[in-house]
């Protein structure tokens, strides 16, 4: 997968100090995504389900600085509230949607597509408007397209 606008490399230290700001211990997976891939914009930006044309990722979260817009560490603060607390959001869609990876135990790593307009904002966040992709993390970045 070829990321477009990729950022500065990272290091594991760097994944530690945003694993402690954000009290998550990141999924191994994706930390060997960060680090190799500091966020970006894939060439392959479509996102299949069913078999269908679902969505297009827009951008990957990187670790930069809290002022930045696709900042990690940002995204997943303003994501409170919003998103269900076991899942941690990875991606945007350019239509405001977010792209998250289970940290439920039975099914850890699996990557969920939230849609922000099916999303609860008076109350608890739920489950309802979240769509499973793929059961890795591996398995979604294998399956992203040529948007249509």
């Amino acid at each position: 997968m070829i990321l477009l606008n990729s950022h500065n490399p990272i290091t594991s230290d760097d994944l530690k100090i945003v694993e402690s700001k954000i009290g998550i211990e990141l999924p191994t997976e994706y930390k060997s995504f960060l680090l190799e891939n500091n966020g970006g914009r894939p060439s392959l930006d479509g996102v299949r389900h069913n078999d269908e044309h679902f969505d297009f990722v827009g951008y990957f979260y990187a670790v930069l600085d809290e002022s930045k817009h696709d900042d990690l560490v940002r995204q997943v603060a303003e994501h409170v509230g919003m998103i269900p607390k076991k899942y941690l959001p990875f991606a945007d869609s350019p239509g405001g949607d977010a792209f998250c990876i289970s940290l439920k135990a039975h099914e850890y790593g699996y990557i969920y597509h939230w849609d922000h307009e099916e999303a609860n904002y008076d109350g608890e966040p739920w489950e309802y408007n979240m769509t499973l992709l793929a059961k890795s993390l591996n398995e979604f970045l294998g399956n992203l397209c040529v948007g249509e």
